[in-house]
């Protein structure tokens, strides 16, 4: 077998044992990698209905087919187990929830230090009675007692292991939230990158797993190898090119103030897909904008959630607010430039700062959705507050856009009267104080009260959706899709992302597939996909439309690849897999391993009766707005989502059918489908009582 060494293994943590499993080559056609070959295997492995923060939860790190492998943008990898975010019950009335799929994903190095130390994904299973972290070397693999580093932040943990072992030894762990198990904890490795979706992080914590280190450097062999590296420097060639176009440059460099035309003439945020390399790779200096390129444009044209979404951004957050976090005054503080591994943009910079909550001065530069988070969702315009929340956030192992998402939906319930000052009582501040809109004075100590869960910060630190149990009537502005934050970009202006946010098997991911990247840069990253984009009227013509992207999502996540490599052209994806597997594919077997991928996390989730359609209002624009670039906007969402079902060969209430299980080799599933539960009997728009509204869609 060439591309994956064929081999896994699987930690049990409650024997403190170690078990090295062989799939067959089969197997891998199958799933590619990445959190396909996890949804294989959880599937198979995990029982229906455990407590995700039980011991018979699986807890999967999944690297992409590509990932290690140095093709371009092969830099991923996935965590992937069962949620204990989304899924049905309440924690808060001592129910257990039964959870939903969940995968998170992240860059920079850990993902293909796992295939170096020879395995295609690392799976533990049970819990330990004491904290621990598994090492892999060349020549070993073993538990070793964590008790010296349970307590400590996720760069202080990185740095600690690799005084003991290897200043080269690669590190992903969690931080304090992670082990206090909050709900919207994630997984940090390379001091800041962070899978960060599902509550994986609880998941670990709850495993007393603090950390995995890697130091090992055994190699994957591939089928073409010189093949490959010639379209990888083909792939390096191109992006150089961009960073060098100076007409772009300058261009790009004046980009924030198209915001007010963008805004008036409701334009969005589409782009030509050939456009937008240039400016995430050249800009400013030839500084890599990254995904800061449109965090103005974004906060002015209806992209970014204003106020906790009942916001206007030209009237709450004005441009003069928003300028004070655009990229080029970030850029201020850039000391150095870094990418994931074999990446040929490298939009990530470490900044030198003064006023951080660390004695260090070295700080990731923020992306842009924690600015979005941290600014146009908060009305927060402090550059301080912003990098000081962004560093406190990597160390203690905290989902930004989930964190974002429950300081603003405290400050809504300051505003409305739901909570007082009394309510903030803690020991740095026994008075209490009062978080407001647009005041960063109190957004570090409300942050702290929720990694710590003092006082308030227990009802918090689980996310919005079980926030809001503890104080009845909130329920219009906590805003959540079935239990998940949703990514800063407001669907009411892209409604394509209502699949992803509210479909999806992990919800609340706006870097899952939908119909806006199959339109934009799928097509040229894929050219065979191009004949598939249909022109769309309704919106459960739109639903059906997005399959194919959505299907193509899972193939290019479970190579490991960034979402980015959309943008830079043709990728010569068939012949890539060829040279590393010796594999001949062609379009449809592409697409039917990406609709495998797919309906096996959709059967996770129908097994676990986690499938949902919960969403506030507010959130799809019940009732539109009336004032902003989101002005008469509103998302016939429920129609939407029954174009989808019906194009991926999904009942009405999403459970997958018989026959679609059996065209993907799934027949083992079909038995699955008599303990399945689907969608609540009321919908989002509660209007499809009947088959009409469909019939006449169709």
């Amino acid at each position: 077998m060439k591309g994956f060494h064929g081999k896994i293994l699987v930690v049990d943590l409650n024997q403190q044992t170690f078990k090295i499993e062989e799939l067959p080559e089969e197997i891998y056609r199958k799933y590619l990698g990445g959190y396909g070959l996890g949804a294989y295997y959880l599937y198979k492995h995990m029982p229906p209905n455990c407590d995700p923060l039980g011991p018979h939860n699986i807890l999967g790190f999944t690297p992409g087919l590509f990932t290690g492998s140095g093709a371009p943008f092969s830099g991923r990898y996935m965590v992937c187990g069962k949620s204990p975010l989304t899924g049905k019950g309440n924690r808060t009335n001592g129910e257990v929830s039964t959870g939903g799929w969940g995968n998170a994903n992240s860059g920079g190095t850990f993902g293909p230090a796992i295939k170096h130390a020879g395995f295609d994904a690392i799976f533990f299973t049970g819990q330990s009675l004491t904290p621990v972290y598994l090492l892999i070397t060349n020549d070993s693999i073993s538990l070793e007692d964590a008790a010296l580093l349970w307590g400590k932040d996720t760069v202080t943990t990185e740095e600690e292991l690799e005084k003991i072992h290897d200043r080269k030894a690669n590190v992903a762990s969690i931080g304090v939230a992670g082990e206090n198990l909050s709900l919207i904890s994630g997984i940090v490795n390379d001091r800041g990158r962070i899978a960060a979706r599902s509550g994986l992080g609880a998941v670990m914590g709850s495993k007393k797993l603090k950390a995995i280190c890697l130091v090992a450097n055994k190699k994957v062999e591939f089928d073409n190898r010189s093949k490959m590296q010639e379209l990888t420097k083909k792939n390096f060639s191109r992006m150089k090119t961009y960073k060098e176009n100076r007409v772009v440059a300058k261009i790009g460099s004046k980009i924030d103030y198209f915001a007010p035309f963008m805004r008036v003439t409701r334009m969005g945020l589409t782009a030509p897909s050939k456009i937008l390399p240039q400016i995430m790779g050249g800009f400013y200096g030839g500084v890599a904008s990254g995904t800061l390129m449109s965090t103005i444009i974004s906060s002015q044209n209806g992209d970014s959630p204003v106020k906790n979404y009942k916001g206007v951004g030209y009237r709450d957050y004005p441009m003069k607010k928003a300028l004070k976090l655009r990229f080029k005054d970030l850029n201020v503080y850039a000391k150095k430039q870094y990418g994931c591994f074999s990446c040929p943009l490298k939009c990530g910079y470490m900044l030198e700062y003064d006023n951080l909550p660390h004695q260090e001065k070295e700080t990731h530069r923020p992306e842009y959705e924690t600015v979005c988070a941290f600014g146009a969702l908060i009305l927060n315009e402090d550059l301080d507050l912003l990098l000081q929340a962004n560093e406190y956030l990597n160390r203690v192992g905290l989902d930004s856009i989930s964190t974002g998402l429950v300081v603003a939906y405290v400050l809504e319930a300051v505003e409305e009267g739901f909570m007082k000052k009394e309510d903030f009582i803690c020991k740095a501040f026994p008075e209490g104080f009062l978080p407001i809109w647009g005041d960063p004075t109190y957004i570090m100590p409300l942050l702290k009260l929720i990694v710590t869960r003092e006082g308030i910060g227990d009802k918090l630190a689980d996310g919005v959706a079980e926030a809001k149990l503890h104080f009845p009537g909130t329920d219009h502005f906590a805003i959540t899709a079935n239990g998940s934050a949703m990514g800063m970009h407001d669907m009411r202006l892209t409604s394509n992302y209502t699949l992803p946010f509210i479909s999806d098997p992990t919800p609340g991911r706006h870097t899952a597939g939908n119909l806006d990247y199959g339109k934009m840069g799928m097509t040229d990253f894929y050219p065979d996909l191009k004949p598939m984009v249909e022109k769309t009227d309704t919106p459960y013509q739109q639903g059906k439309a997005a399959g194919f992207a959505i299907k193509m999502h899972q193939v290019m996540e479970s190579l490991g690849l960034c979402m980015f490599v959309y943008f830079f052209s043709n990728y010569s994806l068939l012949e890539m897999i060829e040279y590393t597997t010796g594999w001949k594919m062609d379009v449809d077997e592409v697409l039917e391993i990406g609709g495998r991928i797919q309906t096996t996390r959709q059967m996770f989730n129908a097994r676990e009766g986690a499938i949902r359609h919960e969403v506030p209002k507010r959130a799809i624009g019940d009732p539109p707005m009336k004032n902003g670039p989101l002005r008469g906007n509103s998302i016939d969402a429920e129609m939407m989502m029954q174009g989808y079902y019906a194009g991926m060969g999904f009942e009405q209430d999403g459970v997958p059918r018989a026959e679609t299980l059996a065209s993907y080799g799934l027949k083992e599933m079909i038995s699955d489908l008599a303990i399945s539960t689907g969608a609540p009997k009321r919908l989002i728009n509660n209007y499809l009582d009947s088959k009409t509204a469909i019939q006449k869609s169709e």
